[in-house]
Order: C-alpha cells, then sequence, then structure tokens
C-alpha cells in the first residue's frame, strides 16, 4: 500500500488526508504553541507513523519508509487568523508533500477558533486513523503537559513500527474474486454491467486536484432519528445513505439521453479491524466496496438491509481487493495512468467513520466538531461523501469533488436533495 499511495501522489493523483476537531475549554483558552506544542511533542513520542518520511524513486515505485531522527514544528505547524474550515480544507487538499525532504509526511493548522486541521499523506494514514491523531492529541492536552515549548521534537527510536497490511493479515484473493477482476480487464465494456452505469464525468486527461468542500451538519437529535430508523430496518446508517444517494442520482439522471441503468457507487472499508490492530493505532488499511445498483428513484429500506450485510461481509472479503494489486507487478504508473481520460468505476464514495468518542481523560479540554475529507478527485469517485459524528452526538458530512472534474451544480443539485431525502425517508419510517 506504500508504494500505491506514493504513486498517486507523485502521479499528482491525489495529495492528503485531512481531518479536524475543535478543542474547546469553559475558560476559552487559546492553543498557543506554549500549549500545543508540548501536547503535539506527547503526540509524535506516541506514534512511530508521525516520524517517518519517503525515500527511494517515486518515479519507478522503488520507495519506503524510514525514520526521521527529530521533527521541526515550525516548519509543519501553522497558526493562521482563520475561522473558515471549508477554505483551511480546500486550501489543505490541493496542497502536496514535499517527500523527497527532511518534514514528515504530515502538517498541522490551527486555526483562530481552536480547530486543529491534520493533514497526512495517505502512505502513512487513512480516513480513520485521522481521527486517532486527533484522540491523541486530545489526551495530550488534558495531561496538561507543560515546560518544553521549543519546537525541535526527537523522534524517539525505541517505538515500534506500524507493518504493512500484507504483514498483519493474508490478503490472497479468492479464485472468485481473481475471476472476477480479469473478467472486468479483458471483457469488452459494452458487456458489462459497468456499460450502462452512472459513474459521473470521466476522468480528466491531465491531473487536477483542485478541490471543492461542502460542510452539512445535522443536530445530535437528527442522528438519533437516523440510527433508529436505520436499526429498525435492519440497516445502517452508512447503507441508508448509500442508497438514499442511488434514489436521488436515479432522479436525476433518469432523463440523460445515455439511457444509464444503474449507478455506480463505493462505501470505504476499514480493515484494522480484521488484521488485528488496536483503535487507537495510526496506521493505512484502509479497502472499498463498489456497487452498481439499478437505477431506482424510490428509496428502499430491504436494499438499505441487503447492502448492511454486504459491507458486513466486506470487513474480511475487502482484503482480497488489496491482495489483487500484487498482480500488477510493480507497474503501478501505467496502470493509473490508464484511468486518466477514461470512465470512472464509481459515481460516488460513502466513507463513515462513526461516531468519535473521547477517552475518559480528566481534564479542562472538550472536542466539539469534527470532520474529515480526501483529496482523490482525479481518477477515483466524481464526488465523495465523507461522514464523520463528533463526541456531542451531532453529525458533520463534507462533501468533495474537483473543480474541474464535476459540474458545481450537478454536486450542489445533489447536496441539497439528498438532504431533504434523508430527512423524508426517515420521517416516513
Amino acid at each position: 500500500m506504500e508504494c500505491y499511495h506514493s504513486t498517486r501522489h507523485y502521479l499528482g493523483l491525489d495529495s492528503c488526508v485531512v481531518s479536524a476537531a475543535q478543542y474547546t475549554t469553559q475558560d476559552g483558552l487559546a492553543l498557543t504553541k506554549e500549549i500545543f506544542f508540548p501536547a503535539l511533542r506527547t503526540v509524535i513520542e506516541t506514534h512511530s507513523a508521525l516520524g517517518l518520511r519517503l525515500d527511494g524513486d517515486e518515479a519507478t515505485t522503488n520507495v519506503y519508509l524510514v525514520r526521521l531522527p527529530s521533527i521541526d514544528l515550525s516548519h509543519i505547524v501553522e497558526f493562521p487568523e482563520k475561522e473558515n474550515v471549508q477554505e483551511a480544507f480546500e486550501a489543505q487538499l490541493v496542497r502536496r508533500f514535499e517527500t523527497q525532504s527532511d518534514l514528515p509526511l504530515w502538517r498541522v493548522e490551527v486555526l483562530a477558533d481552536n480547530t486543529v486541521i491534520f493533514a497526512v499523506h495517505h502512505t502513512i494514514c487513512d480516513g480513520m486513523s485521522s481521527m486517532v491523531f486527533h484522540l491523541s492529541l486530545f489526551k495530550a492536552l488534558q495531561s496538561g503537559r507543560s515546560g518544553d515549548a521549543t519546537s525541535i521534537v526527537a523522534v524517539p527510536t525505541d517505538t515500534v513500527a506500524i507493518l504493512p497490511i500484507d504483514r498483519t493479515t493474508s490478503l490472497r484473493p479468492s479464485l472468485g474474486t481473481f475471476a472476477s477482476a480479469i473478467y472486468n480487464l479483458l471483457a469488452p465494456v459494452a458487456w458489462t454491467k459497468a456499460h450502462s452505469a452512472w459513474t459521473g464525468p470521466a476522468s480528466p486527461s491531465t491531473p487536477d486536484l483542485k478541490t471543492r468542500i461542502r460542510l452539512v451538519t445535522f443536530s445530535a437529535a437528527d442522528v438519533v432519528t437516523f440510527c433508529a430508523a436505520a436499526r429498525a430496518h435492519n440497516a445502517t446508517l452508512t447503507s441508508t445513505m448509500y442508497v438514499v444517494a442511488v434514489t436521488v442520482l436515479s432522479r436525476m439522471v433518469a432523463s440523460d439521453p445515455a439511457g444509464y441503468t444503474r449507478i455506480g457507487g463505493g462505501v470505504a472499508i476499514s480493515l484494522r479491524g480484521v488484521a488485528g490492530l488496536p483503535e487507537d493505532t495510526i496506521c493505512d488499511y484502509p479497502s472499498l466496496w463498489h456497487g452498481l445498483p439499478r437505477i431506482s428513484r424510490d428509496f428502499s429500506w430491504p436494499a438499505a438491509a441487503h447492502l448492511a450485510g454486504i459491507l458486513r461481509a466486506q470487513k474480511r472479503k475487502g482484503r482480497e481487493i488489496i491482495g489483487m494489486l500484487r498482480f500488477l507487478g510493480g507497474q503501478f504508473v501505467p496502470f493509473m495512468k490508464a484511468h486518466l481520460g477514461a470512465k470512472r468505476e464509481v459515481g460516488f464514495c460513502v466513507s463513515n467513520l462513526g461516531r468519535v468518542r473521547t477517552p475518559e481523560v480528566e481534564g479542562r479540554w472538550t472536542i466539539g466538531r469534527t470532520m474529515f475529507a480526501q483529496c482523490d478527485v482525479v481518477i477515483a469517485a466524481a464526488f465523495n461523501i465523507n461522514v464523520c459524528g463528533d463526541p456531542a452526538g451531532g453529525l458533520n458530512i463534507t462533501f468533495s469533488w474537483g473543480e474541474n472534474c464535476v459540474d458545481a451544480g450537478l454536486v450542489e443539485g445533489f447536496i441539497a436533495d439528498f438532504q431533504e431525502e434523508l430527512r423524508r425517508v426517515v420521517a416516513s419510517k
């Protein structure tokens, strides 16, 4: 996975994963360097992944991770006088990492309202792990470590490095998975289900990472209602949102002269559970499930329940998708370039981190709104639905898309209809 993600970054197909959490106290304490740097020092000393950088030749995918001797926080932490999270996310998502330097593969921005934005290279961290960073920072702030607010942090040499996923669990694909992949690769497009599926506009011929973000928040009361309705139908919030997205898109493309009969959608899967990793580990263990449901302008609870079962099975089955990468023989560059200017595999992708729960550690700090997004808009899904529940019970969704990849009007229209349809479905349970 390290080579896979480093190649995506090298080709300009991806930049980073970005997450945010707002840290507050009753007396309105500000996250100054004197408070923030000692806490961040503790986080670095806890997580070995934060002390790594890339080395090797990215052009040939001959890359590997090496440990930095130290990190200068003054080079990777910024304190801008602004509070607009949406603008900060967009700026971070188009900002690439200097992978051939002595900087780590992450950076932090502390906004004026104490919102901490963590941007990290996908090689060392997935979306779920980005929230591990925030929970670790929360614990460090609660401990009230003080004294050393200097910017230089020595990277510990005694921390255990996180193993690549192929070292922690079997990724061997089943015969069925292998045969299906070969068929989809070699069969004429007209023979596959994807031929008549809406998957959004084709990928651009030239990489363009300019990403747009829209933030949508649902209250804790709304979330309780959403989850209760889903459970009553043996569904989950993730499967419900997926089917709502298919329903909304089905209505939007119904009159398209292309005559679409299916909608291509994906759901992000975390493999850390099947690999036996603790929840407080920073790692890169993601997978993705692709679906091609038939166009349906009416929401279906049975469809949401059926998908929930599929996604539960994918927590193990998802390893096989990662295992298929070995058959590329390391030829990631031509494989990824072949997707430029081509039909996308999916039109949208749902990624749900679940509710962020803060550790039971006494202190003056609390975590408010949490959210995340990713920048894979070039050849991945046409747009992403990134879901994160905050500790107070609210739900924050970041919709992301490429400015020059997808028409903004299409996504804006989808976002409005998605919110309306989700509320309607739950209200009519």
